[in-house]
């Protein structure tokens, strides 16, 4: 099983300790910590922390973080390479369900703001779940979103996620979006995976 996801405008690596600078940068970025970590700065420990579970779950559970990078075109026209910096991260975690509901896998994404707006946050989620759904055979994906990022919410729906499970706008201000295998493999949603 190749963990390593290509789209048509990503490749998608597994986070190592060699992103950690990488993701270190990413992840204290104001734009980017005030949704994903509730404007927490995140220490350098941490970071290891996350890279470390993520690098046990893929080792477990078959699924963990990945580094997005764009493809660049490679000269003669052959198959596009990874190319530049970490344009961000997407991927799967254990994650306690809303109110206490036991343990969901929960998909995250996140992308340096200058890549915000192309699209490429759904694309690298559509490979993630895709991935999860075929591959590892996952039956349900849930989302926890800040209901002030209304940008995330509109991904989770153009991922045909469905709202779910929530309480007056979410114990802590944040809505619930799920998918199901069953309706993922049958959606055929596989439109920017690359073989």
């Amino acid at each position: 099983m190749s963990e390593v996801l290509r789209t048509v405008r990503l490749v998608l690596h597994p986070v190592s300790m060699r992103d950690h600078g990488a993701l270190l940068t990413h992840w204290t970025g104001p734009l980017v910590r005030r949704h994903l970590f509730d404007d927490r700065v995140v220490t350098p420990v941490q970071v290891s922390e996350i890279i470390e579970a993520s690098e046990r779950d893929f080792a477990t559970e078959g699924y963990g973080l990945w580094a997005l990078r764009t493809v660049s075109p490679s000269p003669g026209g052959g198959a596009a390479a990874p190319g530049g910096p970490l344009a961000g991260v997407a991927g799967l975690s254990h994650h306690e369900g809303p109110l206490g509901h036991g343990v969901d896998v929960e998909i995250l994404y996140s992308l340096e703001p200058d890549h915000w707006g192309r699209g490429l946050a759904a694309e690298a989620s559509r490979a993630v779940l895709d991935y999860a759904f075929g591959v590892v055979g996952v039956h349900r994906i849930t989302a926890e979103i800040d209901m002030a990022n209304p940008a995330s919410s509109e991904i989770a729906l153009q991922l045909g996620m469905r709202r779910w499970r929530e309480g007056p706008a979410g114990p802590d201000g944040a809505a619930y979006y799920a998918a199901e295998r069953s309706r993922w493999i049958g959606s055929r949603r596989i439109v920017d995976v690359v073989p």
